[in-house]
């Protein structure tokens, strides 16, 4: 019964998160998965092993969508596909799992708290960096329309998240024994976050008029050699009334030439926008002259300046691991774009000139705007997050709705608006509050005209990133070691 109570905590915790929205029952969920372990303590790392396969069988399904339909997978093979890959990320709770299991022996209730909360958490940090991770449904982003949102500009999505995971778990113990403290220390955050949203991060600077180009190419057709002059004539044809906008963009990849065609319509669009005093920004493929190796990236002409190639590469979309074995197999593992080498640390921002002034924005190239820490260092001097997507690999399903959840959250983080610009949906403008001001309706060809207001300034989250909320973790850890050493 406790491990079929795990696994429905794992599917429940999925609806917290967009189009759902349903954060009540993420927290429900996670005092489920509470009650598992507490019941049998000597099988948590198993119990929460079920918790992560359903969780993420559940959550990231979207993936079946790509695998099946533009990788030319049977459906079972796509099955097979996202199942090795829901087990490859149940498997970073394993530390967790260990840790419950070995140091949650004989400890008093509230150490027991502070440790589940600080192992869940703990595994959200390992899915932010060990083997390139992959930071996606993080309990911290299910809040984001919650007052406890306005502590992320202060400890971030991570350390918003160690407090709903212990406000989950104080709740279970507060009702189920009815203990009056554990209630009171789960409504703490909310009264502090309710104290603090008078703070205000971020002073507003310039407001920029943009323009957003969803053109709504087939994904099916786009990278064929008869559409790519097509891709850019529809482009070009849904911006022709926008020239003269502080800032056009142009979605991920919306640029499918290369060569001398590509060259070409660059220096063509650069023209066009200079003549309009436009800053213009689009992704497309490069070839970088060093090395001679294909990147993904994001380049700003007319007035703006500056090229950036994504450092955070999607696996078997962008690069197929153990090439030399996979290459050739089946389709998947041929996809277009799938050659890509990632871009190198240190890049530059993009720079903007907007009436006579300079501005610069931090790129992110599709789901590296879920790497809350690359984009925290990007963004230390810049004025804006732009984020060029292509979610068109996802169909109607839930993984674009996640991504722009994610997009928000690092809006908060740092007080910069979010300039969001999709093939097919969801283009977006966020403001520094992570309010989304305006959107397109998906599977639309259309543009996204608006008003943003640049911001300057720093949150203590950009300054101190991570480290406070992995400072208490570890504190954690140490303490209850301690005690156990001592009984």
């Amino acid at each position: 019964m406790n491990f079929l109570l795990a696994f429905l905590a794992g599917a429940l915790y999925t609806l917290g998160f967009e189009p759902y929205a349903l954060w009540p029952i993420t927290v429900f969920s996670i005092c489920l998965l509470f009650h598992t372990i507490q019941a049998i303590p000597s099988r948590s790392l198993s119990l929460l092993l079920c918790f992560a396969v359903s969780k993420n069988a559940f959550g990231i399904s979207w993936i079946y969508h790509s695998v099946a339909t533009f990788g030319n997978a049977e459906p079972l093979l796509a099955c097979v596909i996202v199942g090795l890959l829901v087990l490859i990320l149940s498997a970073f709770y394993l530390p967790a799992g260990l840790l419950l299991r070995s140091l949650g022996r004989r400890q008093q209730t509230g150490f027991l708290l502070l440790l589940f909360a600080s192992v869940l958490t703990l595994t959200e940090w390992l899915l932010t960096w060990l083997l390139s991770g992959f930071p996606w449904l993080f309990i911290g982003y299910a809040v984001v329309d919650t007052n406890l949102s306005t502590l992320m500009p202060i400890i971030g999505s991570l350390g918003v998240g160690w407090l709903v995971f212990l406000i989950s778990a104080a709740l279970y113990v507060g009702f189920s024994q009815r203990k009056g403290f554990f209630i009171l220390l789960a409504v703490s955050p909310w009264l502090m976050a309710l104290l603090l949203s008078f703070l205000v991060w971020g002073k507003e600077q310039q407001e920029v008029r943009v323009a957003l180009v969803q053109a709504n190419l087939k994904q099916d057709r786009k990278w064929l050699m008869e559409e790519r002059s097509r891709n850019l004539e529809k482009h070009m044809a849904l911006s022709d009334e926008n020239w003269g906008y502080d800032l056009i963009v142009w979605p991920e990849a919306a640029i499918t030439l290369f060569g001398i065609e590509a060259q070409r319509a660059i220096e063509m669009l650069d023209q066009k926008a200079l003549e309009a005093k436009t800053n213009f920004i689009s992704g497309i493929p490069t070839l970088d002259p060093v090395d001679g190796t294909n990147k993904n990236s994001v380049i700003a002409i007319g007035k703006g300046k500056g090229i950036y190639s994504k450092q955070h590469l999607v696996p078997f979309g962008e690069y197929v691991p153990f090439e030399s074995l996979l290459r050739g197999l089946i389709g998947f593992f041929d996809l277009p774009m799938s050659r890509m080498s990632a871009g190198t640390s240190g890049q530059d921002n993009l720079t903007l000139t907007i009436k006579g002034e300079n501005f610069d924005v931090s790129p992110a190239i599709c789901y590296e705007v879920a790497y809350g820490e690359s984009l925290r260092k990007r963004s230390i001097d810049s004025s804006a997050i732009i984020t060029v997507s292509n979610d068109t690999w996802f169909g109607p399903t839930n993984g674009p709705w996640q991504h722009l959840q994610i997009a928000r959250v690092r809006a908060l983080e740092n007080a910069k608006p979010v300039i969001r610009a999709t093939n097919n949906g969801i283009t977006a403008v966020i403001d520094k509050n992570g309010v989304v001001v305006d959107k397109l309706p998906q599977f639309t060809s259309d543009v996204l005209r608006s008003t943003v207001n640049f911001t300057r300034g720093r949150t203590p989250y950009s300054y101190l990133g991570d480290w406070p909320i992995l400072s208490i973790i570890f504190f954690v850890f140490f303490c209850v070691w301690g005690r156990l050493r001592v009984h």
